[in-house]
């Protein structure tokens, strides 16, 4: 009887971290170890501009590399819009000037700016719904993933 007890205590040791779950936050925003945040959505004159915020949390540092003409801004009828221009920190491409990707080194656990503009706003856009980000993934040089940002959700900062 005595072993059956300790057999049963070593079982419920063994199984107590399976039975343990982990709370996650479902409001963050992270595709490759990459966490991707809304600052803000402003619309001035026919410019709609939204800043957002990428932190890396796992390499140091970390290419990151943006697909420009991938990378769009949804409107509130599912229709993506090229971005007129993209700038992460002081790095800025514009649509004009055809270049196809940004690539950009990230610091582990230094938040970069990243500020997307949309020109001419259209009614449908200024209700956007979404921003699709495109990026390099870090382990396939091929492969690309997207995060979509919901603008419906900005945060006071």
């Amino acid at each position: 009887m005595k072993q059956f007890i300790i057999f049963l205590g070593v079982m419920f040791v063994l199984a107590l971290p399976k039975l343990t779950f982990a709370q996650e936050d479902s409001s963050l925003n992270i595709v490759d170890d990459i966490q991707f945040d809304l600052r803000s959505i402003t619309a001035s004159g026919d410019t709609l501009v939204v800043d957002l915020f990428a932190i890396s949390y796992e390499k140091n540092p970390r290419e990151f590399r943006l697909n420009v003409f991938a990378s769009a801004i949804i409107d509130s009828e599912d229709q993506s819009h090229m971005l007129t221009s993209v700038q992460i920190d002081r790095v800025i491409v514009q649509l004009a000037d055809r270049e196809n990707y940004l690539n950009y080194l990230l610091h582990q656990d230094k938040p970069v700016n990243i500020k997307l503009k949309l020109s001419p706003l259209t009614e449908e856009v200024k209700n956007a719904k979404l921003v699709k980000i495109v990026f390099n993934a870090l382990d396939d040089e091929g492969q690309f993933l997207e995060a979509f940002i919901d603008l419906n959700k900005e945060e006071e900062l």
